[in-house]
């Protein structure tokens, strides 16, 4: 009896470490292994997608680069939902041009440099934000900063 109550321990003990518990509230966006495979240390298992703090990946060209800046509140529309507006703040600007070849020599190809900006909105409470979906996003530029 003591041996049985011993093994049922011990299989208890290893289901508790293979429960996976995320750190943040979140939705599973994608699964990289299969239930039973065996993870390496530091190997990721599944992708959790923060639902609460979405954000976005926009592009934004050299010449209008100067006038964004961290921090900065911009507005966001879904296509399908233009009549609900998102808020939305820059989080981080990238320091390198992307999309382009790595040294552009005339002005044409200079014009065509982007640098890829990182917009967060704020909670949705609509549940209208998903990954994935396109969304345009307008950053204001004052008058007096225009180029």
């Amino acid at each position: 009896m003591a041996s049985a109550r011993g093994a049922v321990a011990g299989v208890r003990a290893s289901v508790e470490e293979l429960v996976l518990v995320s750190s943040v509230a979140g939705v599973v966006e994608g699964r990289h292994v299969q239930p039973g495979e065996v993870l390496g240390a530091g190997q990721a298992a599944v992708t959790v997608a923060r639902a609460q703090r979405p954000w976005a990946r926009i592009y934004v060209g050299a010449r209008l680069l100067p006038y964004v800046r961290a921090g900065q509140q911009v507005e966001g529309v879904l296509d399908g939902v233009p009549r609900v507006r998102f808020v939305g703040t820059v989080d981080h600007i990238n320091t390198s041009a992307e999309f382009t070849p790595r040294v552009a020599l005339t002005e044409e190809e200079r014009a065509d440099l982007v640098f890829g900006v990182k917009i967060v909105f704020g909670p949705d409470s609509t549940g209208l934000l998903k990954a994935g979906l396109p969304i345009t996003v307008t950053i204001p530029v004052t008058p007096a900063t225009a180029p």
